[in-house]
């Protein structure tokens, strides 16, 4: 079966990313990360690029922290929405591709890659793309999830991303979910193969161990279960976790 480049439109199939609610969880333990990390201050950096920003609720956030912040997608739906509710004059939307990122070298404060890589053609030149725009002191805050996630976060199915392709299109088909299963998670060693030329710092365990400081209580629920685990075990099964928050830096 012979797959497209890109997902286009993608909020169309998948309406809960333009879910307010569902994302400002997500937004809150972004600030709260790039806070701990120095990357946002109460002083301002020059600019910020939002890959895959789709209704644009990171950008938004990240605008009072930057002279310009720059959301990229190829989501025209998406996009729209997020045009027509940009709240400053520093705050811009553009129709692009994170493989030839329409920036020049060495020029962007902080990358937002928050659960893209899986879904285009390229993560390798996503990540080299990257890289080329950072400046030297900047840094990429990257959310990724991992082919080892038990329930597989796009469609939900247990164990699909372990799948080989040919089943995994089957298994889309058979559940209703689809055609065939176009993004291509990595396991945690496969991350860090993409992203083996920068430095980086792993929040995850952070977050884990300090939910409040982290604002990752939509993960950590007080009182769940979660919670009663060890911080040992967490450690022990680091590889084996479902996703990631890691600072990137050049």
């Amino acid at each position: 079966m012979t797959l497209p480049e890109y997902q286009n439109d993608l909020s169309l199939q998948s309406p809960i990313l333009l879910d307010r609610n569902y994302k400002q969880a997500k937004v809150d333990k972004m600030l709260a990360v790039l806070t701990d990390a120095g990357i946002v201050s109460d002083q301002l950096r020059a600019l910020a690029l939002d890959i895959g920003c789709s209704r644009g609720f990171f950008s938004a956030a990240l605008a009072p922290h930057f002279c310009e912040t720059l959301g990229l997608d190829i989501d025209r739906h998406a996009l729209r929405l997020a045009k027509e509710e940009a709240p400053v004059s520093n705050l811009h939307y553009v129709l692009g591709d994170s493989l030839r990122l329409p920036l020049p070298d060495s020029s962007v404060d902080l990358v937002i890659c928050n659960h893209v890589y899986e879904h285009v053609p390229s993560a390798e030149r996503l990540f080299a793309e990257i890289h080329r725009v950072l400046k030297t002191d900047g840094a990429c805050y990257l959310g990724a999830a991992s082919r080892l996630t038990l329930i597989e976060p796009h469609y939900h199915l247990p164990f699909l991303s372990w799948l080989p392709k040919p089943l995994a299109h089957a298994y889309m088909r058979l559940t209703g979910k689809g055609r065939y299963y176009y993004e291509n998670l990595r396991t945690f060693w496969g991350i860090k193969r993409l992203i083996a030329r920068y430095r980086v710092t792993d929040y995850t365990l952070k977050i884990v161990a300090d939910p409040d400081r982290f604002k990752a209580r939509d993960l950590f629920p007080r009182g769940g279960w979660l919670e009663k685990i060890p911080l040992f075990c967490w450690r022990w099964a680091h590889a084996l976790l479902p996703s990631y928050i890691l600072i990137l830096r050049k």
